[in-house]
């Protein structure tokens, strides 16, 4: 009678061969789920979601690994965080805050290289969504231009410090996948309120040093061929006659704008004050974390609707809601693949990689960054790579600095915003260059990931 294939692969035989000190049941899992990864960034959309049930069934029926649970915290939350975000923007609060980004960007034109990233960072933080930045672009181009700077400067700046902001915002769902991580871990110590302690002032940082890297970069407008060659064929536009007609700001915008802050702060504040976080056993135990995130996301979500007197529906239309979804699709389907093949070999990855990791950290960041390039998405990187970081016992300051590497969507620049930010260049300054990696935003890019995660090093070191 033929063997299964795992008791073929698991004999004594075949357990003492090892390629470089490891078992060869971990490399063929992990080629698997590597090869599902590719195959799923290839297709693209939510067949990286999808695939990973492809992976599962190789390892389950096939390999007969034992499933892990689907990581069900951290879709709870995103769901809960998603409705409230979606919410807000049905009742045009989004719009709102993008009204308030444009006056503040109109008082200070001469600014705007510091300026415009610094805005769209504070932005994609109250947010909880990058996208927010598609809305900011327009009135970059638009100031820089009028100001007689090179749009390339503040628009590529800005598109980096948008996506770094995402890894310091504590409503997005990478902040909420590694909270959620971290919460079922030993690393107790890293909790809402001590991550954003860290990540805040370091990707602000960083932030602040990508503007500052290319405050001089490329040549000045009225030297540079590509605008002067618009400018003569009349394709810019000239923006001191444009009247812009401003859409009054409804009370209800205001409204779903403020609950959905305060609904922020209160989770903020319970997760730094445990004291008011109630007691729900008679052993002491407290409301999880986790729990009171969903709960208040939830809260303000209704709160909004019952006060703007919003149709519910609408929120199902919401761009916001369709890319959230995404992304829950993606922590049940790539998470629950990544998790079973950690939890099976758990053993191996801490006997034979942590101490290698450990002794050279850099290894797990630069990781982080490389996956985050591949899928061009921080909360597919978050599933993939904070849960190994884990099982590999690595100190907590290089897991949350590592994880703040995982905004290196732009390094290959395919990316929704990294495309779109060319397309609202009017001048034609931001470009991808001949090679594709001589692209507008490598420079700041690396300047504020590589900044950022030193800075959260340190920091982390004295935090946790």
């Amino acid at each position: 009678m033929a063997k299964d294939v795992r008791t073929i692969f698991k004999n004594e035989q075949i357990k003492n061969y090892s390629i470089r000190g490891g078992s060869t049941m971990f490399w063929i899992e992990l080629i698997i789920v590597l090869a599902i990864i590719f195959l799923g960034v290839r297709k693209g959309g939510t067949f990286l979601a999808m695939a990973g049930g492809i992976g599962m069934l190789i390892m389950t029926f096939i390999l007969h690994v034992k499933p892990s649970d689907p990581p069900i915290t951290v879709i709870l939350i995103m769901i809960a965080v998603i409705c409230a975000a979606a919410t807000m923007q049905a009742c045009g609060g989004l719009d709102f805050l993008v009204k308030i980004a444009e006056k503040i960007l109109r008082k200070n034109p001469k600014l705007i290289t510091i300026l415009a990233p610094i805005v769209s960072y504070i932005f994609t933080f109250m947010c909880g969504t990058g996208h927010i930045v598609y809305s900011l672009l327009p009135v970059i181009n638009e100031i820089a231009i009028d100001t007689g700077v090179r749009p390339e400067r503040p628009i590529s700046a800005s598109i980096v410090s948008s996506q770094q902001a995402i890894t310091a915002c504590p409503i997005s769902a990478a902040t909420v996948g590694i909270l959620a991580f971290m919460a079922e871990s030993p690393y107790t110590q890293v909790n809402i309120f001590t991550l954003l302690l860290v990540c805040i002032p370091a990707t602000l940082i960083g932030t602040v040093a990508a503007a500052l890297a290319v405050i001089k970069k490329g040549k000045e407008l009225e030297d540079d061929p590509e605008f002067q060659a618009r400018v003569a064929s009349g394709q810019i536009e000239d923006f001191t006659k444009k009247h812009i007609e401003e859409k009054k700001t409804t009370k209800e915008a205001k409204l779903s704008v403020a609950i959905f802050l305060t609904a922020m702060v209160g989770i903020v504040l319970l997760g730094a004050v445990k004291q008011l976080v109630p007691v729900i056993d008679d052993d002491g135990t407290k409301l999880p974390l986790t729990t009171v995130i969903e709960i208040f996301m939830l809260v303000a979500a209704a709160v909004m609707i019952l006060l703007t007197k919003l149709d519910s529906n609408k929120v199902l239309d919401q761009p916001v809601f369709r890319t959230g979804m995404f992304a829950v699709v993606l922590a049940f389907g790539l998470c629950w693949l990544v998790n079973t093949f950690i939890g099976d070999q758990a053993s191996f990855i801490t006997d034979n990689m942590s101490s290698l990791t450990n002794q050279y950290p850099w290894i797990y960041i630069v990781a982080v960054f490389i996956v985050g390039a591949i899928t061009t998405s921080q909360s597919s990187t978050t599933m993939i790579m904070v849960p190994i970081g884990i099982a590999l016992g690595l100190p907590a300051n290089i897991i949350v600095a590592g994880w703040i590497a995982c905004s290196s969507n732009y390094f290959i620049p395919a990316s929704g915003q990294c495309v779109a930010a060319i397309a609202f260049d009017s001048a034609g300054t931001t470009r991808i260059g001949k090679f594709v990696l001589n692209h507008s935003y490598m420079i700041p890019g690396l300047v504020c990931t590589s900044v950022s995660v030193v800075a959260a090093v340190l920091i982390g070191a004295v935090i946790f």
